[in-house]
């Protein structure tokens, strides 16, 4: 009877080990979950700090956001909490709270404190009394960088790791620490990037002139809307201000485009595309569009630009949520009504296109005095400059060396050809039916990979159409906003083209419009392959397009897809998970 006795004592005894080891696992989790909800409201003092120029409060905030996520570190750390990653059930979530906890630990050390070290400084990115402090800008280069290597590096680690084998809780809280890091760091890169090359681009090695486009989505081209008002901002030494404005619709048509077009760009846009300043972003690549406008500028203006810029209204809004209204031809411009005034109501309320140019050139030089003046809260502005960019709405190419820099940036606006990891994919519309009807368009744009096999995925996609302009209302528009039935288009018709760029290398499979199958074009531009839909548009109509597109060996990561930005505040991309694991 003792060998029974024996394994029941050591049963009992295993027992109680399981329990102690489950007791002590629970209360470390216990404590870390702790640890990392104090993280969290740290991290939400500082930036509430940071934002409201305190640097007292930041500065005892970060201290409390250092010991909370050390404390978190250190109790994941050690090599109990590490052999837990290799058990069943409990490794990956352990592997999981440990990779947030350092990760964080890491963020406050070295992400965090250099920027509240110059706290003070931030203000300077936006300018006061119609100068930037090209000083402070400088000052600022150094710790930006250091932190926006961090959060890079940080970002690039989250990435990496895989919360599917996460418990359902834990999972949720990890992407959406995924998700905050990952957006920290594209705020990171755009300032570190910004700080790098704007006190060449402010004039700090001599005067410039740059182009300000207002691209108007009441029309909409593939970067967003026809350019309508162009302005000329002068930078010198810091200082900046606008001297004098020029309607796009006053550079008329040459007899030949002001640039050699490419076979391709002839086929995808036709000689359209360098024969007129508003067709000039019917390529959804903003460099390119940039130096035709730039061309044409020279050709008939006094200014050498040295870059374009461009904005939209409803970046304009972001803008105006900070600055307050503003008044304009006896209209108030507000945060809320600026997107419907400008695209829509100037047109109804001005039947004369001269009336209308004017407006808008009064619109544009009064919001950008009120922003060039400075603002009470520069971080909101900041914060409403930074959306805009995320949505594409916001673009800058320079002619000179800064190029260089911006390449690749949330900014430039530039079409991706070289063939990376990520395939990518484009949606972008233009309109043919010469109104503003495209004022009651609306897209969606949605995709997924749906399988990978020998080192290709196979990615799925869909655009949705629609105009909601009320088909009893149309007649009552003025034929500026209509069309007219001009160019074969039936009142209050849109003609939207739809472009569909595949990833660099790969191939579009199918097409199918309305569910009917669409012959593939054929067409290339800069090593994609490109499909071309053409959808007429009826009042109050939906229209759907789908795609099946797949990418070259080796594109096995995560899918990017970009689109014409919308009149509405949304993205202007998205990513989507890899078919590869």
């Amino acid at each position: 009877m003792a060998r029974p006795r024996r394994l029941g004592t050591l049963l009992a005894l295993l027992l109680l080990a399981g329990i102690a080891l489950a007791a002590w696992v629970g209360w470390t989790a216990y404590r870390v979950n702790g640890s990392l909800n104090a993280v969290v409201n740290d991290a939400g003092a500082v930036q509430a700090a940071v934002g409201a120029g305190d640097s007292d409060a930041a500065q005892a905030a970060l201290r409390e956001l250092r010991e909370s996520s050390r404390d978190a570190a250190d109790r994941t750390s050690g090599p109990t909490w590490k052999a837990l990653g290799v058990l069943p059930f409990v490794g990956d979530d352990a592997d999981g709270v440990a990779l947030a906890a350092d990760v964080v630990a890491d963020l406050g050390s070295k992400g965090v404190e250099p920027l509240i070290a110059t706290a003070d400084d931030l203000d300077s990115i936006v300018p006061r009394g119609g100068q930037v402090d090209l000083a402070a800008l400088e000052r600022l280069q150094q710790p930006v960088a250091t932190a926006d290597t961090a959060f890079t590096e940080a970002d690039s680690r989250l990435a990496g790791a895989d919360p599917d084998g996460f418990v359902d809780r834990l999972a949720i809280e990890f992407r959406d620490l995924r998700e905050k890091v990952a957006e920290a760091q594209e705020a990171m890169s755009a300032a570190a990037t910004a700080l790098e090359i704007m006190p060449s681009m402010l004039g700090a090695e001599g005067p410039r002139d740059y182009l300000l486009v207002m691209q108007n989505n009441a029309e909409v081209r593939a970067t967003g809307g026809l350019p309508g008002a162009i302005s000329v901002v002068r930078a010198e030494e810091g200082r900046i201000g606008l001297t004098r404005q020029v309607a796009g619709n006053a550079f008329g048509q040459r007899e030949k485009p002001v640039l050699p077009l490419t076979d391709e760009e002839r086929d995808l846009f036709s000689t359209n595309l360098g024969l007129y300043v508003l067709d000039a972003n019917l390529t959804p690549d903003w460099p390119r569009a940039s130096e035709l406008i730039g061309a044409r500028w020279t050709e008939t203006q006094p200014e050498d630009p040295a870059g374009v810029l461009s904005i939209d209204p409803v970046a304009l809004s972001y803008l105006l949520e900070v600055t307050g209204p503003v008044q304009v031809g006896g209209v108030e411009l507000t945060a809320e009504n600026a997107v419907d005034e400008l695209l829509h109501e100037v047109y109804v309320r001005l039947p004369e296109p001269a009336a209308q140019d004017a407006f808008f050139r009064i619109a544009a030089k009064t919001v950008f005095d009120r922003v060039s003046s400075g603002v009470e809260q520069p971080q909101e502005m900041l914060r409403a400059l930074t959306r805009a960019a995320r949505e594409g709405r916001l673009l800058v190419h320079s002619f000179g060396d800064e190029q260089e820099v911006l390449a690749g940036t949330a900014v430039s606006g530039e079409l991706p050809t070289k063939e990376t990891e990520r395939p990518q994919v484009g949606v972008y519309l233009d309109d043919t039916s010469v109104g503003k009807m495209s004022y009651f368009l609306r897209h969606d744009v949605r995709g997924a990979a749906t399988s990978c096999s020998s080192g290709r995925q196979r990615l799925d996609g869909m655009l949705r159409l629609e105009s909601v302009a009320d088909p009893a209302a149309v007649e009552s528009l003025p034929d500026y906003v209509t069309g007219g039935g001009r160019f074969g288009a039936p009142v209050g018709s849109q003609f939207v083209v739809a472009y569909l760029y595949g990833p660099v290398g790969g191939s579009i499979d199918k097409v199918r419009f309305n569910g009917s199958p669409v012959a593939a074009d054929g067409l290339e531009h800069e090593g994609r392959p490109v499909a071309r839909v053409i959808a007429e548009l009826a009042p109050g109509e939906v229209a759907n397009v789908e795609w099946k597109m797949t990418t070259p060996e080796g594109q096995t990561g995560r899918i990017d897809v970009r689109t014409t930005p919308s009149i509405e505040p949304t993205r202007s991309s998205a990513t989507y998970a890899s078919a590869c694991g």
